[in-house]
This record gives C-alpha cells, structure tokens and sequence, in this order.
C-alpha cells in the first residue's frame, strides 16, 4: 500500500484494486457451484458489514499510510485486536477468558513497545495516526458484527459482496479527493506501482480478504483478533526489507512478545490446540 500511494492518490489506488479482487471471488463462488443471490433480507447487514470491513478499513488507512512510514503504520492499524476485542463485549456479549486477556495485553505490550521512541514523531502526525486509528476502529467493530450478524452464505460469495458493496463508496468519492484524469494516473506509474496495484488485487485483496473473513465469522472475535497480532511485526520488517531499515532491540522484543501472546491463547498445558469454538 505504501508504495501505491506513492504513485497514486489513496482513493484512486484503491478503487482500482477492489472491484477487481470482489469480482474475481464471486466468479469462484460461481465455478465451485455455491449460490451468490443475496435474499433481500440480508442485504441491510450485508451493506453494514461492507461500510465498516471494506469502506472504513480500506478508505482511511490509506490516508494514514500516505503520511507515515510502512512499519508504523502497520503497528498503528493493527491495533484493531483491542478494538475488537472490546467491541465483542459490548456487541456480541463476548466473554473475554483470562488467557485471552493475557494475550492481548502481551500482544498490545509487544506493538506499543514498537512504537516506543517514535512518540513523539506520531504526535507530530497527528493526521496520519488519527486515520489509521480509525480504520483499525472500524475494521475492529465490522469484525465483530460478522459475529452478531452470522449471515447464511459461504465465505467466498460473502467476502466477495462484501468488497463490491464497500467499493462503491470510495469510488464515489474518488473525484472529490482527486480530480486528475485516470489515464494520466496510470501513465505515470512505473513498474513498482503496477506490482502494488496487481499485489492488492491478487495476494492482498482477493486471498488475505477471504482467508480473514473466514476466520472472522467462525473464531470468536478476541482469538480470531490475536491471530492478526503477527501482521504489524511482518509488516514492520517488510518496511525494512523495502525501505532499507534496520532492526533493533525493540523490534526483536515485540516479535518474542507477540509469539507469547500466541502461544498462551492456541495452546493448552498438554500442547494441544485450544478448541475454535
């Protein structure tokens, strides 16, 4: 995403990605034979679910990306395990056990401790953090719906309504924030914006979509959340592998914090995986 917005504007960017990733799973849902008719009664929360996983998620965080390095970023987005982790409670009537407790406090520790001498840097980009705060709330709170709203459709039609539905919007708005003329967009990209553009059609926006959404509606929101824990840490050495950062203590820290986290939530005492449901 970093790399798209650096050669496109964050809403052209991604209204280009989206219609193309959402089409591409209904015509999977199509070739392996499962219904995508939407009933009538389920188009409501299937539109609430597109506003706030698809439109808010996708629409702010590319303004904050737009102004704030890739890994802080990345840290900063995902804090949604603690958003949706409370929005479970409060939605869903979610119970929040000790060891999942444990787990997202260790997981929370392992990104503030990634943030840790960039304080004061994120105060100074106060529009930058505030946008990736709020699609991290919005996305939190869609994730929780998809556990209040169990909707009876296959992951793959539903993931893919889901992405159509939330691409309207912010391809309605996409003159409003840029009124360049889409082909001289397109003209000026070099080979590294095509990759993003491809890259978050394929890989980021049609597999990692579906892989998540399917996750989503069938784990309970506090355990589906703590598995996203290890994406900022990737995220954060992608950015170095990319940008040409270098790793230090903290990053080495919040890794080991992280990969606690996840073993006190999957296991139990005698190694076995802790049950889904």
């Amino acid at each position: 995403m970093k790399i798209g917005v650096s050669e496109l504007a964050p809403l052209t960017f991604r209204a280009l990605t989206l219609p193309f990733a959402g089409a591409a799973l209904l015509g999977i849902a199509l070739a392996q034979r499962q219904p995508i008719r939407v009933p009538r009664t389920l188009w409501r929360p299937l539109a609430w679910l597109a506003l706030f996983n698809i439109t808010g998620w996708n629409g702010f965080v590319l303004f904050g990306v737009q102004h704030l390095p890739a890994g802080r970023s990345a840290i900063l987005g995902y804090t949604m395990p603690l958003w949706a982790t409370l929005c479970a409670v409060v939605v869903v009537g979610e119970r929040l056990t000790a060891r999942r407790a444990i787990g997202l406090a260790l997981g929370m520790a392992g990104m503030l401790l990634l943030i840790g001498d960039e304080l004061h840097t994120l105060r100074g980009a106060g529009f930058g953090v505030t946008m990736i705060l709020i699609a991290a709330f919005s996305w939190g709170l869609g994730t929780a719906l998809l556990r209040r709203w169990p909707l009876p459709m296959s992951p793959v039609a539903l993931t893919g309504w889901m992405i159509v539905l939330g691409w309207i919007p912010i391809a309605l708005l996409v003159p409003v924030f840029d009124p360049t003329p889409l082909p001289a967009e397109l003209a000026r990209l070099t080979w590294r914006g095509w990759f993003a553009l491809a890259y978050n059609v394929l890989p980021g926006g049609l597999l990692a979509n579906w892989a998540w959404f399917s996750l989503a509606r069938t784990l309970p929101v506090s355990l589906s959340s703590l598995l996203s824990l290890p994406i900022p840490v990737a995220g954060v050495f992608a950015g170095m592998i990319i940008l040409g950062e270098r790793p230090g203590p903290s990053e080495w820290a919040a890794l080991a914090l992280v990969v606690l986290a996840l073993f006190i939530v999957m296991f139990r005492r005698d190694g076995a995986a802790q049950p889904t449901r």
